[in-house]
């Protein structure tokens, strides 16, 4: 159980530092859209906030992956299952944003036309990698909630089989009655 925790460790600082760098491109974006006085995405807002929440729930999760119990392990699953769907609304939101050729990504288009309407065309191209850095980072942010999902619960199953062995008491659970019905049989 050590080494899975230690592999979820090295796990969560590779989310910490992506979830920090998404914060800092998402929040430049969300600042081009306000320096117009314009409506930020959805696309842009959410990957924001999903980040920042994900910023302070991995900091606490970083430094106490090695004291968790068997509870704490079961809301550190659901924090990731939350998270991963987050994520993967996010990823369905810059759906159109992962073009090769920076002009043709929806959030540009937006910000790029918003930006020239109020008359500011400064860094227009500077934007293109910075979109499509936000699509990519908040892919990748995906990708590991999904792996750490799969890794926080197998954790908490380790740790329920283990207080059962310690306990000598099972879990009451639909299967758990189904084999005492069928051991009286």
């Amino acid at each position: 159980m050590f080494f899975a925790k230690a592999a979820l460790w090295f796990v969560r600082i590779a989310q910490w530092c992506i979830a920090v760098s998404l914060l800092g491109v998402s929040g430049y974006i969300v600042n081009q859209y306000a320096q117009v006085h314009s409506r930020v995405p959805a696309a842009v807002w959410l990957p924001c906030i999903a980040s920042a929440f994900a910023v302070c729930v991995l900091f606490y999760s970083i430094t106490l992956i090695f004291c968790l119990g068997r509870l704490l392990l079961h809301i550190a699953a659901f924090f990731d299952f939350c998270f991963m769907v987050t994520y993967i609304a996010a990823v369905v939101l810059n759906r159109n944003n992962f073009h090769t050729d920076g002009t043709q990504n929806e959030t540009w288009q937006s910000l790029t036309g918003v930006r020239a309407a109020h008359g500011v065309t400064a860094n227009a191209g500077k934007n293109q990698g910075i979109i499509k850095a936000m699509a990519g980072l908040t892919t990748t942010l995906m990708v590991l909630f999904i792996l750490t999902t799969l890794m926080c619960i197998n954790l908490a199953h380790q740790a329920d089989e283990r207080h059962e062995e310690k306990t000598g008491h099972r879990r009451r659970s639909s299967s758990g009655a189904r084999r005492a019905r069928h051991s009286r049989v």
